[in-house]
């Protein structure tokens, strides 16, 4: 865990140089003075900043009352264990099902941290899902082990064990929908972020369970956070973002503009360099007015209404913050 997120850290660090810190405190934390750091001192601040919400304490607390809530568990397995087996010091024995789903949740949520850590995809709120796991094992085990037959009780109360937290609270959902005929629940339609290149279902509800449910959230939400939140790599939030910032003025007709190299902000804003800036040799400059035609052509739009709409989307700050650590250096260089 603490090499993976040595890892991260650094990652994100070599990503903001000067200019890119200065906007980042100004666009995400404008109540923090920072026009008296010079350079040093502001990377000493995203630092300590990066410590402060992002620090390895965060997982004390968790991990500490992960091993209290796994630890009393095992417990009252192993107290269990001896009355079954009548052994020396035994003092109580829990019902079967109680500890059949207990073991069922410990192996669901075994598997899935050592997969986490297999991919470096672990975080504080994945230490309080496996807690939160052990906590309802049994009042699930219990509930859906009365839908079958006495002598599968048990044996249900661990197999529904090792299924993920979500789908449990989907069988639950049907089961209680079926039997007391409340009807079927409707079926979810596709994330609004489903719109963007590589998001698909999972992605979005990585997304989803940290709050950003649309286009616009994610739009100008803080790529930092989002990262470490999600888990994701930093790059490919920052391509989500810029992504959504030209999705905020084209919806779904981002879709059509891929083919002309109209990703998101940060490629349309490189675009309008090679078109506007007359230091652009002649070579670079007719293709890239070449583009803009034919993009506006798509989506059926006179090529100055798509140029005046792509300004605006690389005036945005939150575009020329993307530019000052991902983009272009020219382009970059035009933002500060």
């Amino acid at each position: 865990m603490k090499a993976g997120w040595d890892e991260r850290r650094q990652r994100i660090f070599t990503y903001f140089k000067p200019a890119a810190l200065q906007r980042y405190f100004n666009l995400f934390f404008p109540s923090v003075d920072i026009s008296h750091d010079n350079d040093v001192a502001l990377a000493d601040r995203f630092k300590k900043h990066y410590g402060c919400y992002y620090g390895r304490r965060h997982y004390v607390a968790p991990l500490l009352l992960l091993s209290a809530v796994a630890g009393f568990g095992l417990w009252g397995v192993s107290e269990t264990l001896k009355n079954w087996q009548a052994l020396a010091g035994k003092h109580f024995a829990l019902p079967a099902v109680v500890i059949s789903s207990f073991l069922g949740a410990f192996t669901w949520v075994a598997s899935d941290q050592l997969a986490r850590f297999r991919r470096r995809d672990f975080n504080s709120s994945d230490v309080y899902t496996g807690t939160f796991r052990f906590l309802i094992a049994v009042p699930f085990g219990y509930s859906l082990s009365a839908f079958a037959n006495k002598d599968f009780g048990v044996a249900l109360g661990f197999l529904i064990g090792v299924f993920p937290t979500d789908t449990l609270f989907k069988i639950g959902r049907r089961l209680v929908s079926e039997n007391l005929h409340l009807g079927e629940n409707p079926a979810s339609g596709a994330s609004e972020l489903e719109m963007l290149q590589n998001v698909g279902k999972t992605n979005a509800e990585r997304f989803y369970d940290e709050g950003v449910t649309t286009i616009s959230e994610l739009a100008w939400g803080d790529p930092v956070d989002l990262a470490v939140r999600t888990n994701f790599d930093f790059n490919y939030v920052v391509d989500c973002v810029s992504q959504a910032l030209l999705a905020v003025y084209f919806g779904q007709e981002i879709q059509k503009l891929g083919p002309f190299s109209i990703r998101g902000a940060q490629e349309a804003a490189t675009l309008l360099w090679l078109i506007d800036d007359p230091t652009v040799a002649a070579a670079k400059k007719v293709p890239a007015t070449q583009a803009l035609a034919d993009a506006a052509k798509a989506l059926n739009l006179d090529p100055n209404t798509l140029h005046h709409t792509l300004t605006f989307v690389t005036d945005d700050p939150y575009t020329r913050f993307l530019l000052q650590i991902w983009g272009p250096e020219s382009t970059a260089a035009k933002t500060n």
